[in-house]
């Protein structure tokens, strides 16, 4: 059972309100933990840096961070189906630099690891809340036009 008409953008499975609001926070915890496997899945295992002397590179290649970006826009297009955006937007980066935090901290000398997890955290934060907002403008606009076309 569907709560619109198979097919359109807002097809999801009915759920009672009760039923919903009780699997928002067992959804924000499975993002928060996904948001953690793509750092450990997608750059927490390199840690070999390129080149020689003062011209060094960080230990992550091109394609690393965009099968990791790639990654985090599917999780987000899926989470604006399942979760609210207040739980949405934080869930992903709080994973991700938590899991970077249990990287960087122990490996750095400098005590800089707490600069890094802010922006890290920073930048994650406000790149979801973009994302979800694009997400749900997108999927609001594809409504809008299937009911139209409807009528």
């Amino acid at each position: 059972m569907t709560s619109t008409a198979p097919g359109s953008a807002d097809a999801r499975p009915a759920l009672s309100p009760g039923m919903a609001r009780t699997l928002q926070p067992s959804a924000a915890v499975a993002f928060t933990v996904l948001g953690a496997g793509l750092w450990w899945g997608w750059f927490a295992w390199d840690t070999v840096r390129g080149g020689s002397g003062s011209e060094t590179s960080g230990p992550y290649e091109a394609w690393q961070v965009a099968g990791c970006a790639v990654t985090w826009i599917v999780l987000v297009w899926m989470g604006v189906k399942v979760l609210r955006p207040l739980l949405l937007v934080p869930a992903l980066p709080v994973g991700f630099t938590a899991a970077w935090i249990l990287t960087a901290a122990p490996s750095d000398d400098s005590g800089l690891w707490g600069v890094g997890a802010i922006l890290v955290a920073a930048g994650t934060l406000a790149g979801n809340a973009l994302l979800v907002w694009v997400l749900r403008s997108m999927n609001r606009r594809r409504g809008k036009r299937t009911r139209s076309a409807a009528l």
